[in-house]
């Protein structure tokens, strides 16, 4: 083959499709796939970019040589609960992405921020709680308002969020640099409420254990410390201690009703597991009848709860989209580098920049002399 796309297999197969799920979205035969796999026939430039638009591949990484080192100018770390997911073809991408991320802050003067660090090594549900009070005051939300969209609350404090397609075992990673700041990967396959959790875990993550970006993490059980933390964490910012007594107080030691349960979830955007949880931790419950009934809702439901009632009320955009269409419409960018960093047909850039635009427009405020 010839070296334009050396490893397609490779990021075939990191994207979760087989040859014949791609050679239909291609519209072309599963043969000619092989083929420009084993290198007899090679893929026009008008396949490769759909290629890359497909298995969410920027077109400059899908015509890389994957021996080389991956970009780490600013290095950049990461951090993997299980980093056998984190392999070099996902960490070329995800570093690609943070990077052109990055160069659009910086073009545009934007400021990227984390909240202190904390560090803390062993599970402490007090300072966990306090910590969660203190970050939900740092994003801006009051005690007990639920949180509609966390993902956008931490695009606007600075913190990078990119939504990429992962394996479905596999709910995020992050990433850290001290020029960079905080990177956070979410799989966009999972649920909305999943993803908000996730995002918060590695936020957690961030603000607990900054130091081990630097290492290599070893892979570790569920029970361990560290992640008992984070999940902690992430459950208390979504359903902070005063909602949990405030919505629950009248089954101190009692078996709370599914209704209830599905009622906190659709109000608050969270799994009826982080409800259960966050009773048991919060002392409404005890973790025998915790164990009960997360028993029963797995038995109900496995791992694919009801679907929200309603979708919380997320951007429709995320923060690096308006970046881009920011930088084009102040001629700092062409349309074929905004369609590189969105990975997106040159169409469908321009169909959605002329959308937010318009946008923009009617949301401009109206002058005292108009």
């Amino acid at each position: 083959m010839k070296e334009n796309v050396k490893y397609l297999r490779v990021w075939r197969e990191q994207a979760g499709f087989s040859q014949e799920a791609l050679a239909d979205r291609l519209g072309v035969t599963r043969q000619t796939v092989i083929n420009w796999e084993s290198g007899a026939t090679s893929p026009p430039m008008s396949r490769l970019l759909q290629i890359a638009q497909i298995i969410s591949v920027p077109l400059a990484v899908l015509l890389a040589d994957m021996e080389a080192a991956p970009q780490q100018a600013s290095g950049l770390l990461y951090r993997a609960d299980d980093p056998s997911q984190l392999n070099r073809a996902l960490k070329q991408v995800l570093t690609k992405k943070a990077t052109d991320y990055v160069y659009l802050e910086e073009l545009l003067h934007e400021r990227a921020s984390l909240p202190p660090s904390c560090p803390l090594v062993d599970y402490d549900p007090a300072f966990i709680e306090k910590t969660a009070a203190s970050l939900r005051f740092w994003l801006g939300i009051g005690d007990v308002a639920p949180i509609s969209d966390a993902i956008s609350l931490l695009e606007f404090k600075g913190v990078k969020v990119i939504r990429h397609p992962l394996p479905q075992k596999v709910s995020g990673f992050s990433a850290y640099t001290e020029s960079w700041g905080g990177v956070i990967v979410v799989n966009s396959e999972h649920a909305p409420e999943r993803q908000m959790l996730t995002a918060l875990h590695e936020l957690a993550h961030l603000v607990f254990h900054r130091g081990e970006y630097a290492q290599p993490q070893a892979v570790k059980a569920k029970s361990d410390p560290r992640e008992k933390a984070a999940n902690h964490l992430a459950g208390a910012i979504m359903l902070p201690t005063p909602v949990v007594e405030m919505e629950l107080h009248g089954y101190q030691r009692k078996w709370i009703p599914e209704p209830l349960l599905l009622d906190l979830k659709n109000r608050y955007w969270v799994s009826l597991r982080t409800v259960l949880v966050r009773a048991q931790q919060t002392g409404i419950i005890s973790q025998e009848q915790l164990g009960k009934q997360l028993g029963t809702i797995q038995k109900k439901y496995g791992i694919n709860e009801p679907e929200l009632q309603a979708l919380p009320a997320m951007s429709e955009l995320g923060r690096i989209e308006r970046l881009t269409f920011r930088a084009l419409a102040q001629a700092e960018i062409t349309i074929s580098r905004a369609a590189e960093y969105l990975n997106k047909p040159l169409v469908e850039v321009r169909s959605d920049l002329n959308t937010w635009m318009e946008r923009e427009q009617e949301n401009e405020p109206v002058s005292a002399d108009r």
